[in-house]
């Protein structure tokens, strides 16, 4: 009870520290900032989530999209060699599991951010099977049909929860 309490007022004030983060005064003009969404592929529940310690939310399985968290500072240009730091927690989405499957457990990747012409909006954070992650800049959603990035597959019939 305590550390969902704890939990709670973390998550509030890191979200008064990104929407202060968000603000374009004073930036460099080759800065820009993007909103955080993020997309689930996999069968497991996120927790939450880290670009470059900007916190990005929880995602459930199979879903993501349409909630966008501020902010990262990003530049306004793509140049080879961009990447980013992403942290994030998962468990099992199965309400019936029990064991080391309910606990959650860190997962860190360093990422390249894909190539981007014309920066966008948001910062779309797919998190595929097998740990492997994939950043995109964009002002699309994964519905948009020029999506660069991939789309949420649709859940497995056996998924039931």
């Amino acid at each position: 009870m305590i550390r969902r309490a704890c939990t709670r007022y973390l998550g509030a004030l890191l979200m008064t520290a990104c929407v202060s983060a968000c603000s374009k005064d004073g930036l460099p003009a080759d800065k820009l900032t993007a909103n955080l969404s993020g997309y689930n592929h996999t069968a497991d529940y996120i927790h939450q989530f880290y670009v470059d310690e900007a916190w990005g939310g929880n995602v459930f399985a199979y879903r993501g999209g349409g909630k966008f968290v501020c902010c990262l500072i990003y530049s306004r240009k793509w140049a080879p060699g961009m990447q980013a730091t992403v942290r994030w927690t998962t468990s099992s989405s199965d309400p019936n599991a029990s064991g080391d499957a309910v606990v959650e457990k860190w997962h860190e990747a360093v990422v390249p951010i894909e190539k981007y012409d014309k920066p966008g909006t948001t910062l779309n954070v797919h998190f595929l099977p097998e740990g492997k992650v994939r950043l995109l800049i964009t002002s699309m959603s994964d519905i948009h049909p020029d999506y660069p990035g991939p789309r949420l597959p649709p859940k497995p019939k056996d998924f039931k929860w």
